[in-house]
């Protein structure tokens, strides 16, 4: 099951009273000129501007406990925690973003250790120096399957990147569908790259 480090994309809402137990803010990321510099994001750069609903470090085990211990009573097995690069940007009035990043990684494993019986997480967008060494990272850009010309060039870049990151995690391909025209390669270009093969139940 997919979520965000932070609950969702742009956080969690800090008016909820579902969310008021874990003392939610909204937080304004600030990039780095080298990030501004390189390639701009419109999700990013929205975060920027209207801010991102953060929950308090002191409670965020508290929070992913009761989202991990309801996924797992509901037959989840594992998660996806993706945006895991947006801590880099939060850590202004969290002691920096090293200490940021190490308190939502340490609780993060912790939560899935106890939830998930076979320890299930894969970490995304997650290669930023301070969460990298996890155990398993993407190493992908997104399938995206209604675009034919990416096929190749997926599988080709996954590749070359598992090449280097192979030294640190297990990296990870992504998802494909199994129905695709070109399912055949992506699962076994999958196989031959030794990465993992996640099954997921179909959408309706």
């Amino acid at each position: 099951m997919w979520h965000a480090i932070i609950g969702y994309w742009g956080g969690v809402l800090p008016s909820s009273k579902m969310m008021e137990k874990y003392n939610p803010k909204i937080a304004y990321p600030i990039q780095s000129p080298g990030n501004i510099g390189n390639l701009r994001d419109i999700a990013v750069d929205s975060w920027e501007k209207y801010g991102v609903g953060i929950i308090d470090p002191e409670k965020i085990l508290h929070f992913y406990n009761d989202l991990h211990g309801y996924l797992a009573r509901s037959g989840v097995d594992g998660v996806m925690v993706d945006v895991q690069n947006i801590l880099e940007t939060l850590g202004k009035g969290y002691g920096g973003r090293v200490s940021l990043t190490r308190q939502y990684q340490l609780v993060l494993e912790e939560s899935v250790a106890k939830n998930f019986k076979d320890n299930n997480l894969i970490c995304c967008m997650s290669h930023n120096s301070d969460s990298i060494y996890s155990a398993v990272a993407r190493a992908s850009e997104d399938f995206m399957p209604k675009e034919p010309t990416f096929q190749t060039v997926h599988i080709a870049s996954v590749a070359f990147n598992s090449l280097l990151l192979g030294e640190i995690v297990v990296p990870d391909w992504d998802m494909f569908h199994s129905n695709h025209s070109t399912a055949e390669f992506h699962g076994a270009a999958r196989a031959l790259g030794g990465c993992a093969v996640h099954q997921q139940a179909g959408f309706t």
